[in-house]
């Protein structure tokens, strides 16, 4: 069966949807509305919608049918008229049964948990097996949970089975295989020598080994000391600022829509917090912002029908941290832009995506996202780091919508990449079916709270990256130095008397704007003057001799 294309918005009283379904006849619609889900078929199309609430088919409920385009419009009524139903753009939500939204989404009751079967898989030895996923997500929710809290993975060294078959890896470590022959199709993302074998903390050491032996001491001292390019990205604004201070804004009462469009003179050394939109279309860009593009909702369509069984949110948290960074050091150093090197540039910063590496604790999380960005891309720059982590923090504040949009855009990404396109698979396509069915807003929020207060030195990477600077310091103001006794020499040499022969030489040039050339209209003028005698000027060759 073909799942079409559909939309879905209400209104106080009804939920209105869009079917999008070509070639079919009026005779061959069915419907079916069930309290929380609504169901259409018209072969060879089958849509099946779970809402957030209950809706019911009364006489206010209606279907059409445009045989011209193959929309089909049907409004379904509410049985409580004012209920707002939730995330109704949030495709993949909907499209999951009732039964898996109640697994996956926290904010089910008591009853509904008690319907959950008794017997879930867990992954035996695992430290994460010892509570249920449910007192996972209670944890996650809680604003003080301390996200600094160390677990142990399960280490090879403990389990000598796993050198012996393969290992799993990617989101929720659910695959296996993928990157068998990774070497062998362009794969310059994948750093992990055997990814079928390697278990975790075999690949940790890996990834820490190889970025040791990738970062340039000389390279990050040519970045400190000529920062100039490296200030501007600094200073650039992204979307996600821009949208996030609209935002604050708005809610502060301060965008008014009667504002003039231009501000004074007076005020023209102030900052411009929105950069470029003026202030009364701030509060329209910040709605239209929030909605999804058709390719986003078209993405989002395409994404597999499934459930996660997640053994450790934390990780799958933290990841995301790893990703978000990655792409947030792109987005900047490209100015907002995607570029053919985008994914390369965002699969090698990220140690989810080019090491399978798997997080429990924020603070290494942090450490392998500055480490990565100071080794691989084009700028290397610590405060360049520190920026972009703001920018991640930007992200988390403004909540799973935002942080969807942009998992969509790295998914397009790498789809379109001849070798890079494992990764949607791997990693992207759960992450944004988590995101719309199991991601909380609390723990979105927690970690958006941590990543504000978050500092990090420059020791923790173990680079001695203050002696680097030191040594760039000394280097800087020996050459500035330099420079000054040039330019002292210089000085000195031009307040010394000028020589004798040096005089002559100058009195000889100033001479020569009083020499005439025969045939000239001077010559022609001062004939007459040169008949009677009165003057009579040397040739040019004399004057020089």
């Amino acid at each position: 069966m073909i799942t079409p294309r559909f939309a879905v918005r209400q209104d106080h009283a009804n939920v209105f949807v869009t079917i999008f379904a070509a070639h079919i006849r009026a005779q061959a619609l069915e419907f079916d509305v069930d309290e929380y889900q609504f169901k259409f078929f018209a072969s060879p199309y089958y849509l099946r919608l779970t809402f957030p609430g209950k809706v019911v088919e009364d006489e206010s409920s209606t279907a059409s049918l445009d045989a011209s385009t193959g929309q089909i419009s049907v409004t379904l009524a509410k049985q409580t008229p004012g209920e707002y139903f939730e995330n109704l753009d949030l495709l993949s939500s909907l499209l999951a049964t009732k039964r898996q939204r109640d697994h996956g989404l926290p904010n089910t009751t008591a009853a509904d948990r008690k319907a959950r079967p008794l017997i879930e898989d867990i992954v035996e030895g695992n430290a994460a097996a010892s509570c249920t996923s449910e007192e996972q997500l209670a944890i996650l929710q809680d604003e003080d949970f301390d996200w600094e809290i160390s677990q142990t993975p399960i280490s090879g060294d403990n389990d000598t089975s796993l050198l012996l078959t393969n290992v799993a890896y990617g989101f929720n470590n659910q695959y296996t295989g993928i990157l068998a022959h990774a070497h062998d199709c362009g794969n310059d993302i994948n750093v992990v020598p055997d990814p079928e074998r390697m278990t975790i903390d075999q690949r940790r050491a890996n990834r820490i080994a190889t970025e040791d032996a990738k970062f340039d001491e000389s390279y990050y001292i040519d970045n400190y000391i000529n920062d100039e390019d490296i200030l501007s990205l600094i200073r650039y604004k992204t979307r996600f600022f821009k949208i996030l201070r609209g935002i604050q804004k708005a809610k502060a009462g301060v965008i008014r829509t009667d504002l003039p469009a231009t501000r004074p003179a007076s005020c023209a050394h102030e900052e411009q917090p929105t950069d470029g939109i003026e202030l009364p279309q701030l509060s329209e860009a910040v709605e239209a912002w929030a909605e999804f593009t058709d390719k986003e909702s078209a993405a989002m369509l395409d994404l597999p029908r499934k459930t996660h069984l997640v053994s450790d949110h934390q990780s799958i948290y933290l990841g995301l941290v790893d990703i978000l960074f990655a792409y947030s050091l792109d987005h900047r150093i490209n100015l907002g832009d995607s570029t053919v090197e985008s994914p390369w540039t965002i699969g090698a910063v990220s140690s989810t995506l080019s090491t399978l590496e798997q997080f429990s604790a924020l603070r290494p999380t942090i450490v392998a996202c500055f480490r990565r960005a100071l080794a691989y891309p084009l700028y290397r720059n610590w405060d360049l780091c520190e920026k972009v982590l703001e920018d991640v923090y930007v992200l988390f504040k403004l909540g799973l919508r935002a942080i969807l949009k942009v998992l969509l855009d790295i998914k397009l990404m790498f789809d379109h990449h001849d070798a890079y396109y494992v990764y949607s698979k791997l990693y992207l396509d759960d992450y944004c079916v988590w995101l719309q069915t199991s991601a909380t807003d609390k723990a979105i929020k927690s970690l958006a709270h941590k990543l504000h207060h978050f500092e990090l030195e420059k020791d923790e990477l173990g680079w001695h990256l203050e002696d680097f600077e030191d040594l760039a310091l000394q280097t800087s103001e020996s050459e500035g130095e330099e420079v000054e006794s040039n330019e002292a020499l210089a000085d000195f040499g031009s307040s010394l008397p000028v020589p004798a022969d040096h005089q002559e030489l100058e009195h000889a040039s100033g001479c020569l704007s009083e020499i005439v050339i025969p045939g000239s209209s001077s010559a022609i003028a001062n004939d007459g003057q040169e008949a009677s005698g009165a003057i009579k000027k040397k040739p040019l060759i004399e004057i020089l001799d």
